[in-house]
């Protein structure tokens, strides 16, 4: 199961989703590690008010950062290689992702566990289209504005955000360590993050370095759906 918030790989709202949860004040990194297929790979979330940055690091990391900005309703995909970036609108996202079905079922387990120091709470979830499962465990007072933004965004408006999205992600919660299955039982992916860190960031991590170049949307726009349903993130699932 795999429903996308970001597309990372972000996204998360239009400030109107403030009153569908209640975010953090949360500033700071977080370091995440995901392995499937055999592979480890780690992801870099960097949160601050109405921001977010995501981006993966490690010698087989996609070389680029996606960044939401839900005051100014844009995401910034940048390519680091090409030192270029794309700047979309968030009603551009709604159109790139899956629909956030439904067809999922997310059950409270009753349990606590945790991960980088910081409590959680699990759930099962379960897609009645394929029969995928997974676990989250969500902790509180991490997920950001822009966390619930760019999923509001995707969902084509706050109010289209099914319940199960509101009750995961409400009071900033934030799934920081889970697993998915198949239909079969077979683990497809496993993520932790392994560091949460407080801290004060630079607004300049929210912006385009002033030397990458602006790519014309009208060039990029039938590839950008594409691009977008490559990146995923737990946050996406």
């Amino acid at each position: 199961m795999r429903t996308v918030m970001l597309g990372l790989a972000g996204g998360v709202l239009l400030m109107a989703v403030a009153v569908v949860v209640s975010a953090s004040d949360f500033e700071g990194l977080m370091l995440l590690n995901e392995t499937s297929d055999g592979t480890t790979m780690q992801q870099q979330w960097f949160l601050k008010g109405d921001k977010l940055r995501f981006e993966e690091t490690g010698p087989d990391a996609d070389k680029g950062a996606m960044i939401f900005d839900a005051k100014k309703k844009v995401m910034y995909s940048l390519q680091h290689d090409e030192k270029i970036y794309m700047e979309i609108p968030t009603g551009e996202t709604s159109k790139a992702a899956p629909d956030m079905s439904e067809d999922v079922v997310v059950i409270k387990a009753g349990k606590r566990d945790q991960a980088a120091g910081y409590p959680c709470e699990i759930y099962h979830t379960k897609d009645k289209s394929d029969g995928s499962t997974g676990e989250l465990c969500i902790a509180r007072g991490i997920g950001n504005a822009a966390m619930f933004g760019m999923m509001s965004a995707q969902a084509g408006g706050a109010s289209l955000l099914p319940g199960w999205i509101r009750e995961l992600f409400k009071d900033g919660g934030f799934p920081i360590k889970g697993v998915d299955r198949d239909a079969k039982g077979n683990e497809e992916a496993r993520w932790e993050v392994v560091n949460i860190k407080k801290k004060s960031l630079d607004d300049a991590l929210f912006l385009p370095p002033a030397d990458y170049k602006k790519q014309d949307m009208a060039v990029i726009r039938p590839q950008s759906g594409d691009a977008m349903k490559e990146r995923r993130s737990p946050a996406d699932r």
